[in-house]
């Protein structure tokens, strides 16, 4: 058997070229086409004061700084993030957008939302966006911390 494949291999170039192209394409293959083009970096938050939740509670108003990188005639199509609360579930959501211009190259969104921590000391919220292209960046968290004005 181990004589035939030879004999089948050089006798027919064509076998021998699919075969080479298949190597050169697994070996080219490029880890870093799934790594995402814009990158955020460190949030931050700051404490606005109480808001109308919505849900008959008063929530927490922060403004969440979103440095970001990576982008180049981009338009901001949605936020989604993640919330963990404090021996609570976790959610995701996202908030859409009506076409925000990004920066090119890079800059910082200041998003504003209202959150309701309850009995919760604490929440963690993870942060990606989305561009109308359909791109999405890398994530990157904050834990906000319950104020005294919050219930």
């Amino acid at each position: 058997m181990k004589n035939s494949t030879k004999k089948w291999l050089w006798q027919h170039p064509r076998n021998i070229m699919a075969i080479l192209l298949m190597f050169l394409v697994i070996a080219c293959s490029d880890d870093e086409d799934s790594a995402p083009e814009i990158t955020l970096g460190q949030l931050s938050s700051e404490y606005e004061g109480p808001c109308n939740h919505g849900s008959g509670f008063t929530g927490a108003d922060y403004a969440i700084s979103i440095p970001y990188s990576g982008t180049e005639n981009d338009n901001l199509s949605s936020i989604l993030y993640t919330i963990t609360v404090e021996g609570g579930p976790t959610q995701e959501t996202q908030s859409n957008f009506n076409d925000f211009e990004l920066n090119d190259g890079s800059g910082t969104l200041t998003w504003n939302s209202c959150i309701l921590f309850l009995d919760a000391d604490w929440i963690d919220l993870e942060i990606r966006i989305e561009t109308t292209d359909g791109v999405v960046s890398s994530a990157a968290s904050i834990r906000l911390n319950r104020t005294d004005f919050d219930n």
